[in-house]
């Protein structure tokens, strides 16, 4: 083993040194006092930021994968009469008439 003669002075810095470090070791991290209330509330903001932000994100990816009816349909049509409707030459006169009545009672509800 080692001799080591030290002073009173020495043993004292040694001791306290051995003291702090142990101190600060086994801290965990953790807050020396309570927070401040002002601290507490900042925090629970921030949480609630957090939140509203990822909530926003997902909403909007969501919003991204929806495709309406709408901007299928139109798609390359131009809105003429012929493109809408299909091509009438097939039609028997008994379906012609069909549809002519459900157009004219459309039309004219009472």
């Amino acid at each position: 083993m080692i001799s080591i003669n030290l002073g009173l002075l020495e043993k004292t810095v040694v001791l306290f040194s051995i003291c702090i470090l142990f101190y600060s070791t086994h801290g965990d991290g953790k807050p020396l006092g309570k927070r401040a209330i002002n601290e507490v509330q900042l925090m629970h903001n921030l949480g609630v930021h957090k939140h509203a932000e990822l909530r926003q994100d997902w909403l909007q990816m969501k919003l991204r994968e929806i495709h309406t009816a709408s901007e299928k349909n139109n798609e390359g049509k131009t809105g003429l009469l012929s493109d809408i409707i299909p091509n009438l030459k097939d039609l028997n006169p008994r379906e012609a008439e069909d549809i002519i009545a459900v157009l004219e009672k459309l039309m004219n509800p009472s």
